[in-house]
């Protein structure tokens, strides 16, 4: 054994990432109980020690250990087993030195990056010779549960995401085989049972006043004192400084549920709650995002099943909250770059939470007094009023008050993204969406006759596709606002004339895009103004009907003040399908 170890020392200096399947010496004549003696003799103080204790019984194990030899003690080969597996199993985790790749602004050393190599080595080892013990060794035991025991379920799980730093190519092809080979039959009790013995204890210590410890809302929450700093405290919260794979085996759990998994789910939802909120209520962007995807994630099976889980709990108020908090994220106090981080993983959550609560989109309305429906469009309505829309306010220089002034977009893609979320809740709320016009328009106006929109062309295209869609989904309504959304499109499409004309920076394929949609736009509200729709159910208002006996004629009045709109303003049917 000791010249096996040189060998793998030597290897591991000279070429660790292109190492050989055997080495020299692993043939030597040893067995399970006597591997095991020898490694856990040896102190792992260092990676390194760990690699080389680690790539010399995975090279035993490949050549020199034959399954089907008979041993002297099955009981000693079956322990020698069990603790080996349990080994590689701490050994495999990733260390804390992964901790900083997760802070807002990480500062990460040269010696760190050699850490982190040199720990990213030590888990692909571990995770090689816990597979290959499953493949082996483990096979000869009458008692086969080591392979699904929670320590060895965590490590591998850990590698179950190739974008976590600490993975590589190999360490989650290993996984994938351990977890699909040691899951087919008991895959529920193994996922129990990692949740209450080993991610449940991690999130233990963050307290969360808003749940029970069952998972479940507080009736009665204890406020937390105004000058408490325990949110701040990272010593209560190992998944984020020691344990940092917490948040990759909860995906890879919740990865395992199925619509046809109903019971289950709703049986592990109580524990997979307090370590979801966790995350959201973390003081740091990046745990506040992988709490948000993490609940995307969960809400989709829980959609799909039809479960009133979320109703049953009492939770959709406290998961809402949360979120809700996240969407206050905005510069100047939260960088731009992060901001659209946290707001693209926020608005997803939040709107899968209300669509599987609800189970009811506005659209799919069949009746008003419908109360699961009316409850999904009173929380869209809210979001979009006051998230969406002041959001939109805050990061430019617009205000309600303020529609003809002079407007700038110090934070164009964040705007754009605001608008882009605006345009879905409006095609989410539907014909409710009428009663937020004079919300929504004046942000249209401002957006599309801005002289300096064409430098940021990602911009204007989301305000002319959710003028597209305010259109389409209020309808009935938009004949009062004619003269806003043609002046916006109008004010628009002359700037993309202009710079067509001009020696502008934008691509002309970029230009021409721009102008396709306001022609497909301008098409719509057109085609909306001909053909008014009763507002009560009765009869058409006299003043929608003298609209619509005017369109051609004001479409064609503009066109004579300025040719250029022609182009616009003409068009029908057959040319825009053409």
């Amino acid at each position: 054994m000791d010249q096996l170890r040189k060998e793998a020392r030597r290897v591991l200096h000279q070429t660790p990432w292109n190492r050989p399947t055997t080495l020299e010496s692993a043939s030597a004549r040893l067995t399970l109980p006597q591997l095991w003696t020898n490694v856990s003799s040896h102190e792992n103080s260092t990676h390194l020690d760990a690699c080389e204790s680690l790539y010399a019984a995975l090279s035993f194990v490949e050549t020199g250990y034959d399954p089907l030899l008979p041993v002297q003690d099955n009981a000693a080969e079956a322990t020698a087993i069990n603790a080996l597996c349990q080994w590689a199993s701490q050994l495999a985790l990733p260390s804390l030195e992964f901790a900083t790749n997760f802070d807002e602004n990480p500062e990460i050393t040269e010696e760190d990056k050699n850490s982190q190599e040199e720990s990213r080595l030590k888990s692909e080892l571990a995770a090689q010779f816990i597979t290959l013990m499953g493949a082996k060794a483990i096979p000869t035991l009458d008692d086969r549960s080591v392979v699904t025991s929670p320590a060895v379920i965590v490590a591998m799980a850990s590698f179950t995401s190739e974008k976590d730093p600490w993975t590589t190519k190999a360490s989650n092809n290993c996984a994938e085989i351990l977890l699909n080979m040691s899951c087919q039959n008991d895959l529920w009790s193994v996922i129990e049972r990692v949740l209450r013995e080993k991610i449940r204890p991690l999130f233990t210590k963050t307290k969360n006043p808003a749940i029970t410890s069952e998972g479940r809302k507080n009736l009665h929450p204890v406020p937390r004192t105004r000058f408490d700093g325990g949110a701040l405290d990272d010593s209560t919260k190992p998944w984020k400084t020691t344990d940092v794979y917490a948040p990759a085996v909860l995906s890879w759990i919740i990865c395992q549920y199925k619509p046809a998994h109903k019971a289950n789910l709703e049986a592990h939802f109580p524990l997979l709650v307090p370590a979801i909120l966790a995350l959201i209520d973390d003081n740091n962007i990046n745990y506040k995002i992988k709490g948000c995807d993490l609940l995307s994630q969960l809400l989709k099976p829980i959609q799909e099943s039809g479960s009133d889980i979320l109703l049953r709990t009492n939770l959709v108020s406290v998961f809402q909250e949360a979120i809700t908090a996240c969407l206050l994220s905005l510069p100047s106090i939260t960088p731009e770059t992060s901001s659209l981080k946290l707001l693209g993983a926020a608005y997803p959550a939040l709107l899968d939470l209300l669509k599987a609560t609800y189970q009811f989109t506005a659209k799919q309305a069949t009746s008003k007094t419908d109360k699961n429906t009316q409850s999904y469009i009173t929380n869209l309505t809210k979001i979009l009023r006051s998230n969406l829309i002041s959001s939109f306010h805050h990061i430019s220089s617009s205000t309600p008050a303020s529609t003809n002034a002079p407007t700038s977009f110090p934070h164009p893609r964040l705007s754009t993204f605001l608008l882009g979320w605006i345009s879905t809740f409006i095609s989410e709320l539907g014909i409710h969406s009428t009663k937020y016009l004079q919300d929504v328009i004046p942000i249209l106006y401002t957006t599309l006759s801005n002289p300096f929109g064409t430098a940021h062309p990602p911009l204007l295209s989301a305000a002319i596709a959710t003028t597209k869609t305010t259109i389409l989904s209020a309808h009935p309504r938009i004949w009062r606002w004619r003269g806003e959304i043609l002046g916006g499109l109008a004010a628009c499409w002359l700037h993309v004339v202009e710079e067509r004309k001009g020696n502008g920076k934008t691509p002309t394929p970029v230009l021409d895009g721009l102008a396709r949609g306001l022609q497909s736009t301008a098409f719509a509200l057109k085609y909306t103004l001909q053909n008014p729709v009763p507002i009560t159910g009765g009869s058409l208002d006299p003043d929608q009907v003298a609209v619509k006996e005017e369109v051609r004629s004001g479409f064609q009045a503009l066109v004579d003040a300025d040719p250029e709109l022609e182009g616009l303003l003409s068009l029908d049917v057959a040319d825009i399908q053409s």
